[in-house]
């Protein structure tokens, strides 16, 4: 409703609820722009607290130090591929599966939507899924980052509720017109999944951009897939205080880089590039991830 045709308590209600997301929004954002101010302040000064707005004494070094660690672009490289691929081929197969698990005509339907959902509780455990993964001789592979988690099952969840408020009418179209599954999959649904599709590819590129652990467990044995957190992780493992006398002038060779400021510049350089994403997808993701959770 225009600003000009509402009542005076609509009005005053509308400047209350600009303020208090106003609110909010300084409340989510800041300690992330802390911790930017943190990161480009010079360390030891950081310490000494204080910092709210802008760097007191401003300074790279913490970057700097990062940047010059052994194998970095490698391993952003990996972690960039690993993200590009695993995200592609997770959509595709979840996307499948929704698919097929959607028709009403397939054999067995309820007893297969059950069974994917018994997953989602019961797990076999650590131990277990490296023995499976072992046995398949994915161990020290770059395949053991994608395949163990090829499906996942709530966002086949989410995508297969989305293509059952898809009209039949369009399948039964398309098939009487000739058209296979394989066809009506690749040429409408995916078409018209649009939306749900583009909030699972955030959330699954989240997902193998931040992961770590599954490096250090699977492939302790190539650092050449080593992805960048990782390789930060144990960086910051490294630093709980480190010297940085190759990146000073002789005169100030006694400056430490500490932790947190080493943290503060991981932190930042792990999240920026994802935050980046977001944009792209920003007009499907509302609505994507209402209409794929309106039905149970």
């Amino acid at each position: 409703m225009p600003v000009k045709n509402q009542t005076l308590s609509e009005k005053i209600f509308t400047l209350v609820s600009i303020f208090l997301l106003i609110i909010l929004s300084v409340i989510m954002m800041y300690p992330f722009y802390y911790l930017l101010v943190y990161s480009f302040n010079e360390p030891m000064d950081a310490m000494r607290g204080g910092i709210y707005i802008w760097p007191r004494k401003f300074s790279t070094i913490a970057y700097r130090t990062v940047f010059q660690t052994r194998n970095i672009g490698q391993a952003a490289w990996m972690s960039f591929l690993r993200t590009f691929v695993g995200t592609s081929v997770s959509l595709f197969c979840t996307a499948m599966l929704s698919y097929v698990l959607s028709r009403k005509h397939l054999v067995l339907r309820k007893f297969f939507n059950k069974y994917f959902i018994i997953t989602m509780y019961v797990s076999g455990g650590l131990i277990p899924t490296y023995m499976v993964i072992r046995s398949l001789r994915l161990l020290n592979t770059f395949w053991v980052y994608i395949i163990p988690g090829l499906i996942n099952v709530f966002y086949m969840v989410l995508i297969r509720t989305y293509m059952e408020g898809i009209p039949d009418s369009l399948s039964e179209s398309a098939e009487i017109d000739g058209a296979n599954d394989w066809t009506i999959f690749i040429k409408i649904m995916l078409p018209l999944c649009g939306p749900i599709l583009a909030v699972i590819a955030i959330f699954t590129a989240v997902g193998h951009w931040n992961s770590w652990f599954d490096n250090f467990i699977y492939t302790s044995r190539k650092s050449e897939l080593t992805t960048l957190q990782l390789l930060l992780v144990n960086m910051l493992k490294q630093h709980a205080v480190t010297r940085s006398s190759d990146l000073l002038r002789p005169d100030q060779r006694t400056m430490a880089i500490t932790q947190e400021s080493i943290r503060a510049a991981i932190t930042m350089i792990v999240t920026i590039p994802i935050i980046l994403v977001y944009p792209f997808f920003q007009r499907h993701f509302t609505m994507g991830i209402m209409l794929g959770s309106i039905k149970g």
